[in-house]
């Protein structure tokens, strides 16, 4: 979720990975991780489109497997891109370009939502969950609770978490200077199993459980010519292992979904990492408008999916029923929607766009 390399810049070439480390590719765009950004936003928005799935529903539950929790792919992107673009980090001017791009759009976007959640108190469920007296708190609490903690809206509460990283960007990057320290990934993804995925608007829980996936793709970011070199050797492996322990996590118990969960959207990041820069030059034209657009996207797209269920529902007198038929229109819509009002925010407010929808 960083800012995204001007694409005038070099490509990294499929047939010639990048020598790791050095200053000069540092400033390089490198189309795989451009790619997969484009991905990673199906990913999020096809996790939210909100349906009505018949019980035990086979394709429900397929659909949850691989598209919940895509907040790993996400993270890891923005931790590949931090260490990518961190040869000349400055952390005055780093918090400000990400106070702007991401933290500014989110105080403009919140504004209305909050104003309508306090004014109706029309509290999402997972808030109650955590606090059942919620509506008795005064107004300006509520506000707060609903600003820091992104409980507002479903996509929000990872601001707030991911704001808690830039933070300690000097301490990232310091492991990054002194690679020894990425032996630190071995007790944070122990960590991230056993401390698992909280309600949405725990940020500091959160923050603890997703370290592990930031800072695993700063490694990846560093030892990218060994990856890619690891990853052609053993293309089987890369390829079958995600698809294995995806397959595993279906069968087994559910007490077992979260660290399976956590384990095949971390491999299927590598997954993506090899097979996105051995197909780089077949990637079709709109997963790049979606990369251009991911972070903008990941800010509106719930407004539209709100907007297609209640639609919906004033037309038809009941919630979108939940098949394949109609999740695959829904998402259509969804992206389609959020890219043309990105668009034309892009066109009216030129460069400003970034401060109201990060893009």
């Amino acid at each position: 979720m960083e800012k995204q390399v001007p694409l005038t810049t070099a490509t990294v070439s499929a047939a010639a990975p990048p020598v790791a480390g050095t200053a000069k590719t540092q400033k390089k765009f490198i189309g795989y991780i451009h790619n997969f950004r484009g991905v990673a936003i199906i990913y999020v928005v096809g996790a939210h489109i909100l349906l009505n799935w018949p019980a035990g529903s086979v394709a429900h539950r397929v659909l949850d497997l691989i598209f919940q929790n895509s907040t790993i792919l996400f993270l890891f992107i923005a931790g590949y891109l931090f260490q990518h673009l961190s040869a000349k980090f400055e952390y005055g001017d780093y918090l400000k370009k990400k106070f702007q791009n991401v933290i500014c759009p989110y105080l403009l976007l919140s504004l209305p939502v909050i104003v309508y959640r306090v004014v109706t108190q029309d509290i999402n469920g997972f808030t109650l969950e955590d606090h059942p007296d919620f509506g008795s708190w005064p107004a300006w609490e509520q506000a707060g609770y609903y600003l820091l903690h992104g409980a507002h809206l479903q996509q929000l509460w990872f601001i707030p978490m991911i704001a808690l990283y830039y933070l300690i960007a000097p301490v990232l990057l310091y492991i990054d200077r002194k690679p020894v320290l990425y032996y630190v990934l071995i007790p944070l993804i122990v960590l991230s199993l056993v401390v698992q995925r909280s309600t949405l608007s725990d940020t500091l829980t959160m923050a603890v459980h997703f370290l592990s996936v930031y800072v695993f793709g700063m490694f990846m970011s560093r030892y990218k010519e060994q990856y890619l070199a690891f990853a052609r050797k053993y293309a089987a492996l890369v390829t079958l292992l995600p698809l294995a322990v995806l397959a595993l996590n279906y069968f087994a118990d559910q007490r077992f979904y979260d660290p399976l969960d956590y384990t095949h959207k971390m491999l299927f990041c590598c997954f993506y990492i090899y097979w996105l820069w051995r197909l780089e030059k077949y990637m079709p034209r709109f997963i790049d408008v979606l990369a251009v657009l991911s972070f903008g996207i990941y800010f509106v797209h719930y407004f539209f999916v709100l907007f297609l269920r209640g639609a919906y529902q004033k037309v038809f007198h009941e919630q979108i029923p939940g098949n394949m038929l109609y999740w695959t229109v829904c998402l259509v819509i969804v992206m389609l929607l959020s890219v043309w009002t990105l668009q034309l925010a892009r066109r009216v407010l030129g460069g400003k766009s970034k401060y109201l929808v990060g893009c």
